[in-house]
């Protein structure tokens, strides 16, 4: 059989892919070389035999979504025969990208208009975790199978120059929260901790909009609570954070409509939350898209990190570490230049691109940004910011209505861990996971508190209380990885147990 599908392969309008898909659905062992010969002739030829090939590839793989249409279920085996059909040979799609080029043109026409939603689903997820398929491409080819309302491509924006066409951001002492976004990959949550945290902010805002992205595994199982009237929009599996509140705002236009303002920053370790913005607005379901008024995305003018920025009525306030990014492209170095701030002017100049770097924030939040620690050229003070690199703002300070502001603690951390009774350090343990016991749980805990970070602290609270604020302080733990019984995948040093990353209404 093998020899024959070859030879079909050489003379294609000879055979018609229904033809040939009924040939290889008989003869499964020869299905990955037909499937690489065809796509050889996507290579080959002349510009109409390519498209040819193309349209003979996409009807090949039409053809074999109705078998398995007709069949009503499949098995993870022919989920991989289809996608061996649809990428024509899998390797080269990940290793050559000009192939992979050619067959991601064939792709959106790949799937046929009769097949069920949940075999697209299925498809699509696992396209999805193919190396070389990025976000434009993902969307391109749900746009093709019909599996998003709109591309986020279409609905662009430039950002707005004009004062009078300013974006604003939420004040919620005015406004309210109507909806809130989240990121609940499947690879980061179970159902039972998604539908735990899902049913407690449901129980807070009875009538609030809940909006998830999340992806097959996870959606499947929660469009089951449909007590928790939550709006579902599928990733399909795009490796998307739990923080979405760092790569984009929601903002407002003066006439009201939402636009999801991306940063231009890529952060190491989550570059694929770049896409998070967009994928909002390509998934957003049409009637929250109309209540919306039809929302848009734009790209911001200058970097930020909206974990490093505390906005109130007044001002944003932040830290020297939020304006890294663009300090480094003011100063036109690749890194912190650490090794000048032993001298009063290596240190000023890095101040100084730091003012002039806040000066852009103003702009772009519509109000004064101010630092919450002191801000000079004084090398002592510069090592003592230090304490603090590395560490979202809102996981250490929390700002209240009212000139309030609560700071962490890390000291008071260590204090709470020495006052913790043993049925307290045993329900410590196996709520976070953790693999020391007695003793050696408790030295390690003990040892593993960042004292820069307390410095930094302790200079935070002098600081906003001489502006006038009522600060009080917050315990604040830091639980090394190392320490997790299961700590597969886990790539970062440590996390954090705070009581300051909360939203505040």
């Amino acid at each position: 059989m093998l020899a024959l599908t070859l030879l079909l392969l050489a003379t294609l309008p000879a055979v018609s892919p229904e033809q040939l898909e009924v040939r290889l659905a008989a003869d499964v062992a020869s299905l990955p070389t037909a499937a690489s010969e065809l796509g050889r002739a996507l290579e080959g030829g002349s510009r109409s035999k390519a498209a040819d090939a193309g349209e003979y590839l996409a009807a090949l793989a039409r053809a074999r979504c109705r078998r398995l249409a007709r069949q009503g279920s499949w098995t993870p085996e022919d989920l991989q025969a289809l996608l061996t059909i649809q990428l024509a040979d899998p390797q080269r799609f990940v290793s050559e990208p000009a192939f992979r080029s050619r067959v991601l043109e064939v792709l959106p026409h790949a799937l046929d208009p009769s097949a069920p939603p949940r075999l697209r689903d299925d498809l699509l997820f696992e396209l999805d975790q193919v190396r070389g398929i990025d976000f434009a491409a993902s969307e391109a080819i749900e746009a093709g199978w019909g599996a998003v309302p709109r591309r986020a491509l279409e609905r662009r924006v430039d950002f707005p120059t004009r004062a009078a066409d300013r974006l604003r951001f939420f004040d919620e002492a005015e406004n309210p929260l109507s909806a809130s976004v989240y990121s609940l990959p499947s690879f980061f949550f179970g159902l039972e901790e998604a539908s735990a945290f899902l049913a407690g902010v449901r129980k807070a805002a009875p009538d609030r909009t809940l909006i998830v992205l999340t992806d097959l595994p996870l959606r499947r199982r929660l469009e089951e609570r449909t007590d928790l009237k939550l709006r579902l929009l599928e990733t399909y599996g795009r490796p998307y954070s739990p923080w979405p509140r760092d790569p984009f705002s929601l903002v407002r236009t003066p006439s009201g409509a939402v636009r999801v303002l991306v940063r231009p920053n890529l952060q190491p370790g989550r570059e694929e939350d770049a896409s998070l913005g967009p994928e909002l607005i390509q998934n957003l379901p049409d009637d929250l898209d109309k209540a919306w008024g039809r929302a848009a995305w734009t790209t911001a003018p200058v970097p930020f990190h909206n974990g490093q920025v505390l906005t109130t009525r007044d001002a944003a306030w932040i830290t020297l570490h939020a304006l890294e990014p663009r300090v480094l492209a003011l100063l036109k170095l690749p890194r912190v230049p650490v090794e000048t701030f032993s001298s009063a002017a290596g240190v000023g100049r890095y101040v100084a691109a730091a003012k002039k770097a806040a000066a852009e924030l103003e702009t772009l939040y519509g109000r004064p940004v101010r630092f919450v620690h002191p801000l000079s050229d004084d090398p002592a003070l510069m090592r003592r910011l230090g304490g603090a690199a590395g560490y979202d703002l809102d996981s250490i300070v929390t700002l209240l209505p009212g000139s309030r502001a609560l700071v962490a603690d890390v000291t008071a951390g260590r204090e709470l861990l020495g006052r913790l009774a043993p049925e307290d350090w045993k329900a410590f343990r196996d709520g976070y996971g953790l693999e020391p016991e007695g003793e050696a749980l408790t030295r390690s805990l003990t040892a593993a508190q960042p004292a820069g970070l307390d410095d930094f602290l302790d200079l935070t609270a002098e600081h906003l209380a001489k502006q006038g604020m009522e600060v009080r302080r917050l315990p604040l733990l830091a639980v090394p990885v190392s320490l997790l019984r299961n700590r597969e995948g886990l790539t970062h040093r440590e996390f954090l147990i705070t009581w300051n990353n909360v939203v505040a209404e």
